[in-house]
């Protein structure tokens, strides 16, 4: 067994490496619109993402109050899907020393994952707008038929490119679906505490939390001690 551990490091997306919140913010807004509806605000946002857009769609006719007709709905995730592919091609948000650490990561011969319930096509237009593509050696987004976080079945589908198992991984992640993933696919998880959970950190269990991304790298080490 190599000597390296990880051998891999897990990225959520949203409230991970992105503030994603105001461009979703964006497309909920477009998405609802014709229907006299929003706009949401950031904070209003910020609670509905996390299990992908048609629960966050969900979130937001909850959140004001509106019972949509199934043509309504498909008719929102249309439009709102348009609007997110557009919003995310403007490369939005990266969170600080989100890229160096990426590049720090590879330099250590650890691979590089993202795993998120995204929309996967919209996944691929935002880490290419975002200058992060091509630091990653595997990505999954959401894609209809497939299990999607906390089911950990994705981050085994995220892993398996990279030739790592779960048992030499570690998950950074924000919220609940970040957690209970990598908790259930037996793997050490990092929460940042400044994501998207709408429940106190300390609830969801993890591992460790951090404050900034540059604390990730020296934490790593530290973790081993709680893997398999």
């Amino acid at each position: 067994m190599s000597a390296l551990w990880p051998e891999a490091v897990i990225f959520d997306l949203d409230g991970t490496l992105v503030d994603s919140a105001p461009d979703i913010g964006r497309a909920v807004s477009a998405a609802y619109g014709p229907l006299g509806i929003g706009p949401f605000t950031v904070e209003e946002v910020r609670r509905m993402v996390g299990g992908g857009a048609r629960v966050a769609l969900q979130k937001a006719a909850a959140t004001a109050g509106m019972a949509l007709s199934p043509a309504d709905e498909q008719a929102v995730f249309s439009r709102f899907m348009t609007a997110y592919a557009e919003v995310s091609a403007e490369g939005n948000g990266l969170f600080p020393g989100a890229r160096e650490m990426l590049h720090a990561l590879r330099e250590r011969n650890i691979k590089v994952a993202v795993c998120t319930n995204k929309a996967e096509h919209v996944t691929t237009i935002a880490l290419k707008a975002l200058g992060i593509h091509d630091l990653l050696d595997s990505y999954a987004g959401q894609r209809d038929g497939h299990p999607k976080k906390p089911d950990p079945a994705m981050l085994h589908h995220t892993l398996a490119p990279t030739g790592v198992s779960a048992a030499r991984a570690v998950m950074v992640g924000d919220s609940r679906p970040d957690a209970e993933a990598a908790q259930a696919a037996g793997m050490p998880v990092i929460l940042t505490t400044f994501g998207y959970s709408t429940v106190p950190l300390a609830d969801l269990k993890p591992d460790a939390t951090v404050d900034h991304l540059d604390e990730i790298i020296p934490l790593l080490p530290k973790l081993r001690a709680t893997a398999p």
